[in-house]
């Protein structure tokens, strides 16, 4: 087996996002109006108490991208979601689309004062039809497919706001504005193959940061853990098809390093699927096969 003396650890591709650790959270006992609003509420905790709206700094439903970051059925508590499983965005102007983890969706949304109603719903196919979705994000797409339907109250609390339906179960939405696919600089933290995943750093100490960004002229540029490289990338709906990814630089570094190097350089001398969230971006083999390679990297920067 290649890779050996990792160990395996099964988990499926898209649940890679989960350890993509780009903001961190604040404890729970961190006051949210010290946070503020102007922070974009990447580092605030969440308002999961059915708080009124905040008079003093409304926080709009509409226009704003709103991971699903938490949600109960009934009383059975909150569950957090996978990390960028979940998000909605409400147009203003009757309108609302998203995903619910795996699948995406698009539904008549009809603001009213301190409610929405989401109407008409329509399930669309995931980035890859749903094909590296684990368990824990399908169990979590079902929950918030059966809240996210009908009236639902709107309470805000500077950069939270809950969604509740008349049973008492609820969403709880984190307003954040997703970096977008060009000119991020996406930071490696994993490498995979087939259903194995590790972080970039393992076994390969001394490397140094890698990174991609796509340059939106056809072309990305980086650095694959120890010489910048520079190469071409056509971006699709669903896919960026990377080559010619050729070194600019000519370092030697360890050869644990260099090892490393070579098997970043394979993943972007290839077809991807890619899927993107609020602040990471992974990429597997496109189509996916029992030896598709990938990576998953998380934003930097700001927005």
């Amino acid at each position: 087996m290649p890779f050996g003396g990792r160990g395996v650890r099964r988990t499926a591709i898209a649940s890679a996002a989960l350890l993509v650790s780009v903001t961190g959270l604040v404890g729970c006992g961190a006051d949210r109006k010290a946070q503020g609003q102007g922070d974009g509420g990447s580092s605030a905790a969440p308002a999961s108490d059915d708080s009124s709206t905040d008079e003093e700094n409304p926080l709009p439903l509409a226009g704003q991208h709103w991971d699903i970051w938490e949600l109960s059925i009934g009383d059975s508590g909150l569950k957090r979601a996978p990390r960028g499983a979940a998000w909605v965005k409400f147009d203003g102007a009757g309108k609302a689309s998203g995903s619910f983890g795996c699948h995406e969706f698009r539904a008549k949304a009809d603001i009213k004062g301190d409610s929405v109603t989401v109407r008409d719903r329509e399930t669309l196919p995931g980035p890859d039809g749903g094909k590296s979705c684990d368990a824990r994000h399908l169990d979590y797409e079902k929950d918030v497919q059966q809240v996210l339907d009908g009236k639902l109250k709107i309470t805000t609390n500077y950069s939270w706001v809950n969604l509740t339906d008349p049973h008492g179960s609820k969403l709880v939405l984190h307003k954040n504005r997703p970096f977008p696919l060009v000119g991020t600089e996406w930071d490696v933290t994993k490498l995979s193959y087939m259903d194995e995943e590790w972080p970039i750093y393992e076994d390969a100490p001394g490397i140094g940061k890698v990174y991609v960004v796509l340059d939106g002229d056809g072309t990305f540029h980086g650095n694959f853990g120890c010489n910048d490289y520079r190469g071409k990338a056509e971006i699709g709906p669903k896919t960026i098809t990377f080559s010619q990814a050729e070194p600019t630089t000519d370092k030697r570094c360890s050869k644990a390093v260099m090892s490393r190097e070579e098997e970043v350089r394979e993943r972007f001398d290839q077809t991807v699927g890619h899927q993107l969230g609020p602040d990471w971006l992974l990429g597997t083999t496109y189509p996916y096969d029992n030896l598709a390679t990938g990576f998953v990297a998380g934003a930097k920067g700001k927005r």
